[in-house]
């Protein structure tokens, strides 16, 4: 057997990579098929010994060129941080507001008025400089300045250009701050600037707090939080000074809320404002003002009142303010409902008739939600038309001495506690007297009265009024009689024989002026209408209504007038032994000036025998 040439493990494909790769690269001789047969195929069982893969060679390669990497990584890391670092604890080029120190000096405590001495300083801690540095201060309202306390000082403002690293500037500022006494006061200050990199503009603001313990003049407002629409409200204000020296030119103002109407005041009003005059230290000035508030139920209105020092003594405008003082209304419903009714009629103003009896009612509710306790209702009368003699009560106590009708827990003990909601009725009756004064009315003012418990900061004491008044119309007297014309007719009246008869109207007026009075009168079939009149004022006669109308014109108080219009009657036999019907009722019909109402009134009918001889009328 021949010797086989040494075997060559390489692969065929590694032979090919290496000779497409490297063209210089021996060329391995391919086997010629007839070799085939030379050519011993080991047997699959031999074991030999096998090269490591060349696989395995590269991968270590790769390790090592990973661990240069992540050491690179880390390296490069550690020097990041530690530029980081450097930045930032040693500022390099950076500008941060935590370097700015600003440092505030000055009184934490001050009375209003005074004069208040501020010590800034501030410091650039950044590494390079800062530019357009500004600083600013905003004072309160009324902040006045130091050199002249009749300018107003509402703000410091101040350019301080670059400010270098490490440079420090101080300013001094000096400020008169008014407040009220326990206020405080919040003075905001704020630093701005910027750096030569960049547009940005850089703030830092430092609170300054100020606390008011006392002020020169104070002002305190004692009023009620709650009252209704239409009733009187007073105000109890008392300026004090609080100062050593004297204090001239004081002067309180007052800016009053619409709906807001002055009735009095202690101190004459000048322009809203009440000159004080001077006070002397620790004295004080009452000022009492009492006006009606209009509005609606929940609405809330402010009173505010300063108080302060003119330029002069009789200047009501306040030059420098030392004090303001707010005072909030609120409008409420009334506490206790009234309604007073004359006659079942709860207008504002009633008309009545004179000489008459009257009833009146008094209805009342609780309209809190918390009892009102030793509730009160008091009805004043007045007027020149009342007779007070004749007012009379069933629930009620009349005290003619005052001429008050009162209903309280004396005469209801509902009234001790009147709980939420409830309500009652007191009633009363009065006459009016006879017609013949000016003007005659009869004016009952309502009040009510009681103590509201569980509330706070409201009065506990509650009063409520109404006022009504009652008009009394003007009387009317109108009579109406005939009387036979001499030569002019049969009297008595004989059948189918004509008579004629005066009928005569008077009309007297007791009362009130009364305008475009008239009187009218239908006739009967059988009387004609001669149209021969008299007296005052004119007569016109309608044929197809067979109506007669005297026009009176105004007649003023205590006035009278009389008319007269003649009748011709032609009896029948069917009226024998009768006295005919010449004029029915007339009635009379004007306008009371004062009450404002139509006034009316009826006369009696006219016949042949009225105003005649008894038995002078019968038709014979």
């Amino acid at each position: 057997m021949s010797l086989r040439p040494e075997e060559d493990d390489t692969g065929s494909l590694e032979h090919a990579r290496a000779a497409l790769y490297n063209p210089a690269a021996p060329t391995r001789a391919r086997a010629r098929f007839s070799d085939t047969h030379e050519r011993a195929t080991p047997h699959q069982w031999e074991e030999k010994e096998k090269p490591l893969p060349v696989v395995a060679q590269r991968g270590e390669r790769h390790v090592r060129l990973a661990s240069i990497f992540f050491g690179s990584a880390v390296a490069f890391f550690v020097l990041s941080l530690g530029i980081i670092g450097y930045f930032f604890y040693f500022g390099g080029n950076t500008v941060s507001t935590d370097k700015i120190s600003i440092d505030l000096q000055g009184p934490t405590t001050i009375a209003g008025g005074d004069t208040v001495p501020l010590s800034i300083t501030i410091t650039n801690k950044n590494g390079v400089a800062i530019d357009n540095a500004t600083i600013e201060i905003v004072f309160p309202d009324g902040t006045r300045d130091a050199t002249n306390v009749l300018k107003s000082y509402p703000r410091y403002i101040e350019s301080l250009g670059t400010l270098a690293s490490g440079a420090t500037i101080t300013r001094s500022i000096k400020a008169v701050v008014f407040g009220g006494a326990g206020q405080t006061l919040n003075l905001p200050v704020s630093f701005s600037y910027g750096t030569a990199s960049s547009n940005a503009i850089f703030e830092k603001k430092v609170p300054y707090a100020l606390m008011i313990s006392s002020t020169p003049l104070s002002v305190s407002v004692g009023a009620l939080t709650e009252t209704v629409s239409g009733e009187p409200l007073t105000f109890t204000l008392m300026v004090r000074s609080n100062a050593v020296v004297p204090i001239s030119n004081v002067v309180l103002s007052a800016a009053l809320p619409f709906g807001f109407s002055v009735t009095s005041s202690s101190v004459p009003v000048k322009n809203n404002g009440f000159l004080i005059g001077t006070l002397a230290p620790g004295a004080s000035k009452q000022v009492t003002l009492t006006g009606v508030l209009l509005g609606q139920n929940s609405e809330q209105r402010v009173f505010r009142f300063t108080v302060g020092t003119s330029k002069s003594s009789q200047d009501s405008t306040i030059a420098v303010t030392y004090m303001t003082q707010d005072a909030m209304i609120t409008l409420a419903s009334p506490f206790i409902t009234m309604t007073l009714a004359i006659n079942g009629d709860t207008s504002d103003t009633v008309v009545v008739s004179s000489g008459s009896t009257q009833n009146v009612s008094l209805s009342y509710a609780n309209t809190l939600s918390t009892p009102v306790t030793n509730a009160a209702v008091t009805v004043a009368v007045s007027g020149s038309a009342i007779d007070y003699d004749s007012i009379k009560t069933a629930n009620g106590f009349y005290n003619s001495v005052d001429h008050t009708i009162v209903f309280n827990s004396d005469t209801d003990s509902a009234l001790a506690s009147l709980a939420p909601g409830a309500s009652g009725i007191g009633s009363f009756t009065f006459s009016t007297v006879p017609a013949g004064g000016v003007s005659p009315t009869v004016v009952f003012t309502t009040s009510v009265s009681g103590t509201r418990v569980g509330q706070s900061n409201v009065p506990e004491k509650v009063t409520t009024s109404t006022v009504k008044t009652a008009k009394v119309a003007t009387t009317m007297q109108l009579s109406a009689f005939a009387n036979p014309v001499a030569s002019s007719g049969p009297v008595p009246p004989r059948a189918n024989q004509a008579t004629t008869y005066a009928v005569v109207w008077n009309v007297k007026n007791a009362g009130s002026a009364v305008a475009g009075g008239t009187v009218t009168a239908t006739l009967p079939t059988y009387v004609s209408y001669t149209e021969i009149t008299s007296g005052t004022g004119s007569f016109s006669y309608d044929r197809v209504t067979r109506t007669v109308t005297w026009s009176v014109g105004d007649l003023p108080q205590g006035a009278q007038a009389q008319g007269i219009f003649q009748l011709s009657l032609t009896p029948s036999t069917s009226q024998k032994g009768e006295t005919p019907l010449l004029a029915n009722p007339a009635s009379f019909s004007g306008y009371d000036r004062f009450a404002g109402v139509q006034v009316r009134t009826v006369a009696n009918p006219v016949t042949t025998e009225t105003g005649a001889v008894a038995g002078s009328g019968i038709v014979q």
